[in-house]
């Protein structure tokens, strides 16, 4: 066996960064989020859009009006899914006093990391000038990623909640998901949050399921603790099913998001 990566091998570091390995039924419980997606929409109505930047996919899906701003990063292995299946949490953020915003932005390959990573950060900064100064952040999977590459630069957040993240993209760049992320060692460096932990300045909580395979739950694990970062481990949770939670007031995700916004 050759090692690439700590004790793993070629195909065991692939499935590491696989969730599909871990959660067969991924598909089946992304399905839901779109489905709960249209639920509240059938209650709420449909988002104000507003456009963040110069490409069509810069917009904001925008619910509710208020003096806070909660704005939510999806995932998506930063090659899948868009705002529109990530309503799914704005009724509990919408009663805690705070408008829920979906951030949307380009996907791999049709443009590279950092151009997305760019995206991301240009739509949390429209939120900070134009909708609220006190704005709370959440990412999960791959959006936990990219908003963790948001926190080291952008100073003026209130607070943030990575959920599932990816932190270190060493094991990433030498995995096959390199095949489509396209880093080298320069792009590994600066687009690892782990390594410009000293740049991050809110507070931040980081969680992470039960069930997540074990590079993800070191990764997040790590990442804390070099944050001096409080946690939360969703027992009995898979990587897909953690984010569920947010929807729920009383879930340990939706309470600290909540508390967030007090």
């Amino acid at each position: 066996m050759t090692k690439v990566f700590r004790d793993y091998d070629q195909k065991a570091l692939d499935d590491q960064y696989e969730q599909r390995v871990w959660v067969p039924h991924a598909d089946e419980i992304i399905k839901r989020y779109s489905r709960k997606s249209d639920e509240v929409r059938s209650r709420l109505g449909e988002p104000r859009i507003e456009k963040y930047g110069p490409t069509p996919v810069e917009t904001l899906d925008i619910y509710g009006k208020a003096s806070k701003a909660f704005v939510f990063v999806h995932g998506g292995a930063w090659r899948r899914q868009s705002s529109r299946e990530q309503a799914f949490p704005a009724e509990a953020i919408i009663g805690a006093g705070a408008a829920y915003v979906a951030l949307n932005f380009a996907n791999l390959p049709a443009v590279t990391l950092p151009e997305m990573a760019d995206q991301v950060r240009r739509g949390i900064e429209w939120v900070g000038k134009n909708l609220s100064d006190d704005v709370v952040l959440c990412g999960h999977s791959s959006g936990a990623h990219l908003l963790g590459c948001a926190l080291t630069r952008i100073p003026q957040i209130k607070r943030a909640l990575l959920v599932s993240g990816v932190y270190d993209l060493l094991p990433v760049r030498l995995s096959a998901r390199n095949d489509y992320v396209r880093l080298d060692e320069r792009l590994e460096h600066e687009y690892s949050p782990i390594r410009h932990a000293d740049r991050i300045r809110c507070p931040v909580t980081v969680a992470w399921g039960e069930k997540e395979g074990a590079e993800f739950f070191r990764q997040s694990k790590e990442f804390a603790e070099k944050l001096g970062a409080p946690t939360i481990l969703g027992k009995g949770l898979n990587h897909f099913e953690i984010i569920e939670t947010l929807a729920d007031p009383r879930s340990p995700l939706g309470r600290a998001a909540l508390n967030m916004l007090r």
